[in-house]
């Protein structure tokens, strides 16, 4: 990590407020089923729409608040979602207190802050930018990354702490707590954003949305790499399915060392985004992105091979989730930062959004594909399959990215189309 970024406090400070809303947002998607489930005897189907609720909005607002982000200045939106998420799960605590909290309420919330969620997080993407210097833009992406990656695997867990410790209402209210210091933090930052050039005449809201993907599309580099996070990310979630049935029914190892084997995951993203911010400057982007997701899509194939409930397959499956973190935290930088450094900045809240819907959207479907392979070959065959999969479309991606001109990463951004 740069110097420079040490001494950034601007950076600083936006980085404590993502960990506080990432810990906070992350933790919720634990806590609001348990809140169904405990306070409602909530049936499975009302506990799934609880669930879903948070990541519906994914879905439905993360095109049209792209078209938002490019036509205003990103640190209001921020701070908006910061102070709109604390006062949203506020309404738990509050109803609760009153006796006056339903199921209906707890459906309400949980799409309501599932949106902030999602606006806040393209928002943050396309802000981070204007605070750091573009030569930094590496270690910076790696910073927030490797947090990202910890918390995704640490903060549900944490989730279900705080409603052992504090039930269900003091629980969301710690979330509330955490969202608004995280936009007290945020308005310390002095760093003035450079202005943002709307574009000179109106058009259709659609044309204004397809800007994002036209771009994408426009751009050999950044196609070939988020078409990949696509397939990786489908492929991924019908092995990490699969591998939970595998491990706990089949194997039989006990849900604590099933959690670590997981959780130690996010030492290897630690150490990933250390190396990320040399291994461009010593091998080259496209050795990198193509070593890098070598290593996430072949680390599972060492899952199936242990059958055995014993401390050395809870080695090997713990070696195995240390690679694959490592790995996909260095793609996921490289990636970032490519796509932050072509993306012109009238482009970026619009084009993080399509990113993120293109990214993100696969992964319901696939848990499906992976509840779907364990019914029909059983757990151990079907996560064969899987990790099958995963290494067939690292080779695509290893021939594809050979084809591929990777500009220059210090240039003007490739202008829009």
């Amino acid at each position: 990590m740069s110097s420079r970024l040490l001494l950034n406090r601007d950076f600083g400070r936006f980085w404590v407020s993502q960990v506080l809303t990432s810990v906070a947002s992350k933790s919720m998607t634990m806590v609001f089923p348990l809140l169904a489930t405990l306070s409602f005897a909530a049936s499975p189907f009302e506990v799934g729409v609880v669930a879903a609720a948070q990541y519906v909005p994914v879905l439905v607002v993360t095109l049209f608040i792209g078209m938002w982000l490019d036509r205003r200045p990103r640190r209001p939106t921020l701070l908006f979602t910061d102070v709109a998420g604390g006062a949203a799960l506020l309404v738990v605590p509050v109803l609760s207190g009153l006796d006056q909290f339903r199921i209906g309420v707890l459906y309400a919330v949980a799409f309501a802050f599932g949106s902030l969620v999602a606006i806040a997080e393209v928002c943050a993407q396309a802000y981070l930018p204007s605070l750091v210097e573009e030569s930094d833009l590496v270690s910076a992406i790696g910073r927030l990354e490797a947090v990202f990656t910890l918390v995704v695997v640490a903060a549900p867990g944490l989730g279900g702490l705080l409603m052992n410790w504090l039930g269900g209402s003091g629980a969301v209210l710690t979330g509330a707590v955490l969202y608004l210091v995280a936009a007290l933090i945020l308005v310390s930052v002095t760093r003035r954003e450079p202005p943002v050039l709307a574009p000179p005449t109106r058009e259709r809201i659609s044309a204004e949305i397809a800007a994002g993907a036209r771009f994408l599309l426009s751009a050999p580099l950044l196609r070939t790499l988020i078409g990949q996070a696509a397939l990786f990310n489908f492929f991924e979630q019908a092995m990490l399915t699969l591998y939970t049935v595998y491990a706990a029914s089949v194997v039989g190892i006990t849900p604590a060392l099933l959690g670590l084997t997981v959780t130690l995951g996010a030492i290897g993203s630690m150490l990933g985004a250390v190396a990320a911010a040399q291994a461009e400057r010593r091998w080259g982007l496209r050795r990198v992105v193509v070593a890098s997701m070598a290593i996430a899509s072949l680390a599972p194939v060492l899952i199936p091979l242990a059958a055995d409930p014993t401390p050395l397959t809870v080695t090997i499956w713990s070696a195995s989730f240390v690679l694959y973190g490592f790995g996909l935290t260095v793609y996921n930088v490289f990636s970032t930062s490519t796509r932050q450094r072509l993306t012109p900045d009238r482009l970026r809240g619009r084009v993080a959004a399509t990113t993120r819907l293109v990214a993100y959207g696969p992964l319901s479907a696939g848990t499906l594909l992976g509840g779907g392979l364990g019914s029909l070959f059983g757990a151990r065959t079907g996560l064969w399959i899987a990790v099958a999969l995963l290494v067939a479309a690292f080779v695509r991606f290893a021939v594809t990215v050979r084809r591929t001109p990777v500009p220059d990463m210090h240039s003007e951004p490739v202008p829009a189309q």
